[in-house]
């Protein structure tokens, strides 16, 4: 007789994944008091936020510091020897990953009008996210520039049709705003950084390592300008657990269709292994006062299969290379190559001519400098 309770708890997964798949939709205004129910349920009895955040000295303006930070690290991605990359030492699940994350790079002009106009009163947020753009424009040129060098360029109409994406807002409220930031920031540093340990091309992995730090520093922005209100707001705690549980990014608007949004996260959740779970803990501790590790822990149970080298859940794996060489289990395995409007081409939004262009620029220093 087939466990019941297993069918059960395998059905209720499911669904978690659709809700995923839809909750910022327009049915978000149904299924945050959902989420923001359940974040309660789940803190209820705990008290937070944690001691080492409460005994935190914040600056009055983050943004400061993190300028003159960002001026000391900037850097220009065209300006890396592209004749480096190697390409062919991809595995098929890596270049389908490399379209994942160049889909999540690409969406920064659909959502960026939503988190302008909430951090719009609010000078030390809208400052960042004029510096934040500026950054995160490398990665939208390195991937779309590795994308070509893999022979795999986007058509000028996928990335149009991302750009023109009613991205309905993440919410209202800044500081919730600034709290999704943190969260899709803090787990794209995550993917990243695991993804870059996995790839054999130095080159590849050297660019993903560098993004991945980039991530970070956005990530740890937007956490003390949350922890700093959360010192003061300490009631915010489960609007922040709410988030996170959302699991809120721009793959819910932007990826084509449920089916779509589900491919992309279990893309991601492939290189969440044991190291970043650990961190991801330890961040939510430090936010929320307590690390509700049994919870996530069954969360994450079951998203993509488990190790092929350990036979553990990804989030319990602590192989070193877990890559076995086979392609990434998605429904839609070209759906970069889909397009739908019937709008004339347009060399000038085409995104594989911006990628040539800055290749070609690219090269021209490098002949100039020889010729100095």
């Amino acid at each position: 007789m087939p466990n019941v309770q297993g069918l059960l708890e395998k059905a209720f997964r499911r669904s978690a994944m659709w809700a995923y798949a839809l909750n910022q939709s327009r049915a978000k205004v149904v299924m945050d008091p959902i989420y923001l129910a359940v974040a309660k349920r789940l803190l209820r009895g705990t008290s937070g936020p944690s001691a080492k955040l409460l005994a935190e000295r914040f600056p009055q303006n983050l943004y400061f510091p993190y300028r003159a930070q960002s001026r000391k690290l900037a850097y220009f991605i065209e300006d890396w020897d592209w004749s480096e990359a190697r390409p062919e030492l991809l595995t098929s699940r890596q270049r389908q990953m490399m379209h994942t994350v160049a889909l999540g790079e690409t969406s920064g002009s659909a959502v960026s009008d939503g988190f302008l106009r909430a951090f719009r009163t609010n000078p030390e947020l809208a400052a960042f996210f004029g510096t934040w753009f500026t950054e995160e424009l490398n990665h939208f040129i390195g991937y779309h520039m590795y994308l070509r060098q893999m022979g795999e360029p986007w058509p000028a109409a996928r990335g149009l049709a991302v750009a023109e994406t009613e991205v309905l807002p993440y919410a209202d409220n800044p500081m919730e705003v600034a709290a999704c930031n943190m969260y899709q920031e803090l787990l794209g540093f995550l993917i990243y950084r695991s993804f870059s340990k996995q790839v054999k091309d130095p080159f590849l992995a050297r660019m993903l390592d560098q993004f991945a730090k980039d991530e970070c520093r956005h990530f740890r922005f937007y956490q003390d300008v949350v922890a700093r209100h959360l010192q003061e707001n300490p009631a915010f705690r489960p609007v922040i657990l709410k988030v996170f549980l959302k699991a809120t990014s721009p793959y819910n608007q932007i990826s084509g269709g449920p089916a779509n949004v589900l491919d992309h996260l279990t893309m991601g959740a492939f290189y969440f292994r044991k190291r970043e779970f650990e961190y991801f803990l330890r961040e939510i501790e430090y936010l929320l006062g307590t690390n509700l590790r049994s919870f996530w822990d069954w969360y994450f149970e079951g998203v993509v299969e488990a190790c092929t080298f350990c036979s553990r859940q990804p989030h319990r794996c602590d192989c070193e290379h877990f890559e076995d060489g086979k392609p990434a289990p998605v429904k839609n395995p070209s759906w970069w190559k889909q397009v739908t409007t019937a709008k004339t081409y347009d060399k000038r939004i085409d995104i594989d001519e911006w990628a040539k262009a800055l290749i070609a620029m690219q090269g021209g220093r490098r002949d100039t400098n020889a010729r100095a």
